[in-house]
C-alpha cells in the first residue's frame, strides 16, 4: 500500500504507481543485447568513459572511477529483466518512459544490540552510497539502453530526448507511511526513492559501445 500510493516526486511530481494503468506498463521486461558482435570486447575503461558524458547528471565522473575497478572485458550477450517499465502519460505519443527497480537493501543501525531500520535512514546520501557500492547506476544505465532500443523499434516518431524518461529506484524498507509523509513532504526529499532523468548522451554512448565494441 505504501509503495503504490507514494508520490514519486522529482520529474514525476505527484504521480504514484497506482495511477499507472495496465496499458501504460510492462512488468518484468526481459531483454537480450548482443555485445560487440562486430568489434573488440568491451572494457571497464570504455564504460567508465561513457559515464563522463552529461557531466551535470548524477553518477558521473566520480562514479566512473568506480567502474574501472570492475575489470570488465566482455563479449557475447547481456541478459536482464527490468522490474517495471511504465509510461507517465496515457497518450503514448506524449509520454516519457521510465524504468523502476525495487531494492530491499537494509540501511539502519545497531543500538545496544537492537536493530533499527526505518524511513529516516533512507535519506538521499545513504541511498546514494548504496547505489554506488552495488553499482546500481551501471545497472540503471544498461536498463535505459534496453528501453531505448525497445522504444526505437516500437514508438512512432521516437526521440530519445522526448520519450526516454529515466530511472526510479525504490528502496522498499525506506518507503514512509502516509502520516510520516505528510510531516516531511515539504521539508525533505521523500525517503526511499532515487529518481533521475535519463542522461541521454551517456545512454547513446553506451548503446553505441555495446553494438560496436571497444574502438
Amino acid at each position: 500500500k505504501r509503495l503504490l500510493n507514494i508520490p514519486m516526486s522529482g520529474s514525476l511530481k505527484n504521480q504514484s504507481l497506482n495511477q499507472i494503468k495496465k496499458e501504460q506498463r510492462i512488468h518484468e521486461l526481459q531483454f537480450d543485447i548482443p555485445l560487440s558482435h562486430s568489434g573488440n570486447p568491451i572494457s571497464s575503461k570504455d564504460i567508465a568513459n561513457a559515464f563522463t558524458k552529461n557531466p551535470c547528471s548524477r553518477f558521473g565522473e566520480d562514479y566512473s572511477k568506480q567502474i574501472l575497478d570492475l575489470n570488465i572485458n566482455s563479449k557475447g550477450f547481456l541478459t536482464g529483466s527490468i522490474d517495471l517499465v511504465f509510461a507517465d502519460n496515457e497518450d503514448h505519443s506524449k509520454a516519457r518512459w521510465w524504468v523502476v527497480d525495487w531494492k530491499s537493501n537494509w540501511i539502519g543501525e545497531e543500538i545496544e544490540q537492537i536493530s533499527s531500520c526505518g524511513p529516516h535512514h533512507y535519506h538521499d546520501q545513504s541511498m546514494h552510497e548504496q547505489m554506488v557500492l552495488h553499482h546500481y547506476p551501471l545497472q540503471a544505465h544498461l536498463y535505459l539502453v534496453a528501453l531505448h532500443r525497445l522504444l526505437s523499434w516500437r514508438q512512432q516518431n521516437y526521440s530519445i530526448h522526448r520519450h526516454l524518461g529515466g530511472y526510479v529506484y525504490m528502496f522498499l524498507r525506506g518507503i514512509p507511511g502516509e502520516d510520516l509523509l505528510k510531516k516531511n513532504l515539504n521539508k525533505n526529499p521523500i525517503p526511499g526513492i532515487i529518481i533521475e532523468e535519463a542522461p541521454t548522451e551517456r545512454i547513446l554512448e553506451i548503446n553505441d559501445l555495446l553494438e560496436k565494441g571497444s574502438l
